[in-house]
């Protein structure tokens, strides 16, 4: 079987790319991006919207304390 091709460039990233991505377990991952409002379904599919998870990693957690 092939490994998936996943593009880490784009806007919304599955979930175990965006945990990667951000170096944070998923239940982090899940937690930040719920509060961000940064978690998006396509059918059975839940990806990250990256931009707006980062937006509100930068606004709220640059302090050390999420």
């Amino acid at each position: 079987m092939n490994p998936l091709n996943v593009n880490t460039n784009g806007r919304f990233i599955p979930i175990p790319t965006a945990c990667g991505l951000v170096n944070i377990s998923r239940n982090t991952l899940m937690r930040l991006a719920a509060e961000a409002n940064a978690i998006a379904g396509f059918g059975k599919s839940v990806r990250i919207d990256m931009p707006a998870l980062y937006d509100y990693i930068d606004r709220t957690c640059k302090n050390g304390e999420p």
